[in-house]
């Protein structure tokens, strides 16, 4: 009986040790790990970053391994009462209108309306002139984008608000140079261009990129449009995220994090998929869209599928997690060692070599 146990126990560890190196070098399921957004929409809250938190956790809602969790809709509702609130809303509101600067959407209108009436424009000047003379760093980016600001406002008057769309765009980039997110390449276009404005007095150069950004932050909202700024490398690419801003709409910005770029750079490839297979692919970050750009729609939502199937087998899933934690943390070589050792104990050499019969 002793010996029957013992040879089922090396049959179990051949089967098992050749089942994990079969899965893990043809579907790879222990690299296929779904995103827990509870962790990231804490650290959020506790930074006091109510917008990205509720745009964050709503984002994993959508998919019913995060919204069958009940602590994940008691944090959103508790994320959305506290944004809600009329205090904080007030002080967003103040807080745009003060700093020029707001992370919402009041206080990212309010000094944009400020900077329509003038307010804005003559108290950035006055903030970076004072800079200058007790002789600190002047921010010429800012001081650049004002005096186009203040060109823009005298336009706007002359031609009864025909040039509100021009500086609505300058007020969008001015938000983008005080949160830090407008990139080298785009500040320095700027503060050539109003060298060359000065001498001009026409503002025309810089319009077709200044209504590319307003259009843009109608079409996916302020706080994205800062986002497709801070990660485009030269105009070409701003040119690509905004084409994929208007596919993707207000989840392009996460969606781009998610997938760690791959969304951009891999875009000729998933205009032919379904958007909500490339959102499924988000939900495992970057590993999901390599998995679904190798094997490609059909044999991503495959492996998906059976693993939502596998996730059931036992109690609460717990023998599929202990499967995914031995693909994981076992290597290929420790795996061939098992499969090997366990081989030549059930079936040892000698018996293999069949003794010659004398004549």
């Amino acid at each position: 009986m002793l010996k029957l146990f013992y040879k089922i126990f090396l049959l179990s560890i051949i089967a098992l040790s050749a089942t994990l190196l079969y899965q893990k070098n043809t579907y790879a399921y222990h690299t296929l790990i779904r995103t827990d957004p509870l962790p990231h929409t804490q650290k959020l809250i506790s930074e006091e970053n109510y917008k990205d938190a509720e745009e964050y956790l709503a984002y994993f809602m959508q998919f019913e391994y995060v919204s069958s969790q009940p602590e994940a809709v008691i944090l959103l509702d508790d994320i959305q009462n506290k944004r809600k609130s009329l205090s904080y809303k007030s002080a967003k509101i103040w807080e745009g209108i003060r700093t020029g600067t707001s992370d919402e959407i009041e206080g990212q209108f309010s000094a944009i309306g400020s900077d329509f009436c003038l307010i804005g424009d003559l108290r950035d000047l006055a903030i970076e002139g004072t800079h200058y003379y007790k002789d600190e760093e002047v921010d010429t980016v800012l001081v650049s984008l004002s005096s186009l600001g203040l060109v823009a406002t005298a336009g706007t008057l002359f031609t009864a608000g025909a040039g509100s769309t021009v500086k609505g765009g300058i007020s969008v980039l001015k938000l983008a140079q005080k949160s830090k997110t407008i990139p080298l390449w785009l500040g320095k276009y700027l503060t050539r261009q109003t060298k060359e404005i000065r001498q001009s007095k026409n503002i025309e150069t810089i319009t077709p990129l200044l209504k590319n950004i307003d259009e843009m932050q109608e079409q996916v909202g302020l706080k994205n449009t800062l986002k497709m700024l801070s990660n485009s490398k030269n105009m070409e690419e701003f040119k690509a995220l905004s084409k994929l801003s208007q596919h993707y709409g207000k989840d392009t910005a996460l969606m781009l994090d998610l997938s760690k770029g791959k969304l951009l750079t891999h875009a000729d490839t998933l205009k032919y998929y379904d958007k909500n297979t490339i959102k499924l692919a988000s939900t495992y970050t970057d590993s999901g869209f390599i998995h679904l750009l190798k094997g490609g729609e059909k044999n991503f939502l495959k492996s998906t599928a059976r693993m939502k199937a596998y996730a059931k087998v036992g109690y609460k899933g717990e023998i599929w997690k202990v499967f995914l934690w031995l693909m994981k943390n076992l290597s290929d070589t420790i795996l061939i060692a098992m499969l090997s050792i366990a081989s030549l104990l059930l079936f040892p050499f000698k018996k293999l070599i069949s003794p010659r019969k004398s004549v």
